[in-house]
Order: structure tokens, then C-alpha cells, then sequence
């Protein structure tokens, strides 16, 4: 090969090479709609929209991504074009420290919908590998960006000694909501779970700083993490812990109150059953009641046929029994 052949054909190889990183990412770079709504799901505070993106990657999968953000995130989208009665056109940025979106569509009457283009920015993956967390994948970077995972949240991990995340483990706290906002409340009140997945587990279970907040408004604090999340699950709000204590349940412990919320011992319950003359019952005789049973219908009847108030046992002997 000549030498001027040569040289052309390394030139183009070296052209190729640089343009092969941008064509990669481009194919990766997903299709972006938003939506956007003042009133929707979003709370209703000044100055808070509802937004919600839908993304079609390039292997068809479709997903979607609500969240309510303060408007003045939106760059460039002001509150007068949100509520214009004839609608208009708009453009406004979003921006992440894993990149930015920047959105054009239509607003008007409080609502709007659109595209986005998403651009990576490009040091944020080398700030995470400082970080000694890694490099993030294009779509990895993606979902950082669209669900605002940033370096702040790495960096609140490291000041809270929590282990070392992975870049996955980011991804995931992003789309299980566990981000800068839920771990700083969750910190500040005394839960610092140490790993990534920790945190992750406790938001999926509906353990949030308002919750804590809550149950320690109507007297129930010092609880562990893993005793939270079992009052979640089984349904024990401070609504719940509230209207017994009204009843006269004050003070029952953790386990007593999954009993009674499992066993299906309500206030309602328990006012009917104060209403029959059964007032004041143990925690386990409400509990014994409902799991044989009975219920207030039962018990008017029962004392009905017999012209006086029967005792508990009673009662429970004959439902158990079968009668009606």
C-alpha cells in the first residue's frame, strides 16, 4: 500500500473509532414524552407540579416515571404559561448532575405534554468513579439523571457511613424512591441502615420519614427500622394507634398492636362491643372475639335469647359451636 493510501485509510479508521462511542449512544438514547399537571397527583402546594415521563428504549421496552417537582426546576417554564387559557408553546430544561432534558411541547390550562431530548453530561461519570463507585452504563446514567440521583446523594451515603454503593444500587434507589430527600429525613431521625439496599427495603415496605414522624405524634418512638417496617406492613398507622388509644388502648407495644390490626380488631369493634356492655375488655379478648367470630350482630342476638349479658367465653363457646 502506498504511503498516502495507508495514511487515508488510518485517518479514516481513527474517524470511525471517535464516531463509534457517539453512534452507541445514540442508539441507547431512549424516546422521551412528558406529561405535565398542577392538580393531578401532585401535592398541592404552591410553586409543585405533577410530572411524568414516559420513555421507549431501543429494545421496546416502555416504562414511566412520575414525581412531583417544584416548578421552578422546570427551566424556562413559568407559571403564566402553565395557565394559559389559549395554550402555547414552551420549552424548558431539566437538569440532573447525570445530564439534562430539554423538553418542548404544549401547555395550556394547567396541563402540558411534549418530548424531551436527554444529553449525559459527561463528567458525571468519571466523578462517580473517583468516588471509587464506578462508571455508569448509558442507561444506567439515563435512570440517575431521570430519577435525580446525583453525586449529592453519593456523597450524603459517605457522610451517613453507609458501605460503598455500586452504580446499580444507586439505579435501583432512584426507581425504589430512596433518594437524596428520603435518606436525609431517614438520617436526621436516627435511621441509618448502612447499605443501599437497607434503605431501599425500608421505602419499599411505606416506612417514610412522615410515617416515623406520625407514630411518634401519638407516642410510639424508639422502634427499630425492622420493627417499622412490620407495623407498616400489617397496617398499623397512627390513625389506627390514635382511635384506640381514645378507647382506652394507650401504650400497647409493638406486637399487641400487629395482633389486634391482624386479628381484625377495629375501632368499630370496639366501640360496638362498649356499646353491648363490654367495655374495658383485655387486648386478648378483643383478639380471642374476633378470631372465633364473633361480632356485635352476633352478640345482641346471643344476649337477646337469653334476657341477659353473657360472658365472653361464652359468647365464643357458642359461635364456636355454630350458632347464628
Amino acid at each position: 500500500m502506498r504511503p498516502l493510501a495507508a495514511a487515508a485509510t488510518a485517518a479514516l479508521a481513527a474517524l470511525l473509532g471517535s464516531l463509534a462511542p457517539a453512534a452507541a449512544a445514540a442508539q441507547e438514547s431512549p424516546s422521551i414524552q412528558w406529561t405535565l399537571d398542577r392538580d393531578a397527583d401532585a401535592p398541592r402546594e404552591p410553586g409543585m407540579v405533577q410530572l411524568n415521563v414516559e420513555y421507549l428504549s431501543p429494545g421496546g421496552g416502555r416504562s414511566m416515571n412520575g414525581r412531583s417537582v417544584p416548578l421552578r426546576e422546570l427551566q424556562g417554564l413559568s407559571a403564566a404559561q402553565l395557565a394559559s387559557a389559549a395554550g402555547t408553546q414552551v420549552r424548558f430544561r431539566l437538569r440532573r448532575d447525570a445530564g439534562n432534558f430539554a423538553c418542548e411541547g404544549w401547555a395550556r390550562q394547567e396541563r402540558g405534554s411534549g418530548h424531551c431530548d436527554f444529553a449525559a453530561d459527561a463528567g458525571f461519570a468519571a466523578e462517580l468513579a473517583r468516588r471509587g463507585i464506578g462508571r455508569p452504563t448509558a442507561a444506567q446514567q439515563f435512570s440517575l439523571a431521570l430519577h435525580d440521583v446525583g453525586l449529592g446523594f453519593a456523597d450524603e451515603l459517605g457522610s451517613q457511613r453507609y458501605a460503598r454503593p455500586t452504580v446499580a444500587e444507586l439505579v435501583r434507589a432512584g426507581e425504589h424512591g430512596a433518594g437524596l430527600e428520603f435518606l436525609r429525613g431517614m438520617g436526621s431521625l436516627g435511621f441509618r441502615m448502612g447499605t443501599v439496599e437497607s434503605l431501599v427495603r425500608v421505602r419499599d415496605h411505606g416506612v417514610t420519614p412522615r410515617y416515623v414522624r406520625e407514630l411518634a405524634a401519638v407516642g410510639i418512638r424508639g422502634l427499630g427500622a425492622e420493627e417499622l417496617v412490620r407495623l407498616r406492613d400489617h397496617g398499623v398507622s397512627a390513625a389506627f394507634v390514635r382511635e384506640m388509644a381514645a378507647l382506652g388502648y394507650g401504650g400497647l407495644d409493638a406486637g399487641e398492636m400487629v395482633r389486634m390490626r391482624d386479628h381484625g380488631v377495629s375501632a368499630a369493634f370496639v366501640r360496638e362491643m362498649r356499646e353491648l356492655g363490654y367495655a374495658g375488655l383485655p387486648a386478648a379478648q378483643l383478639v380471642r372475639l374476633r378470631d372465633h367470630g364473633v361480632t356485635a350482630d352476633f352478640v345482641r342476638r346471643a344476649n337477646a335469647r337469653a334476657g341477659a349479658r353473657r360472658p365472653v367465653e361464652e359468647l365464643v363457646r357458642l359461635r364456636s359451636r355454630g350458632e347464628r
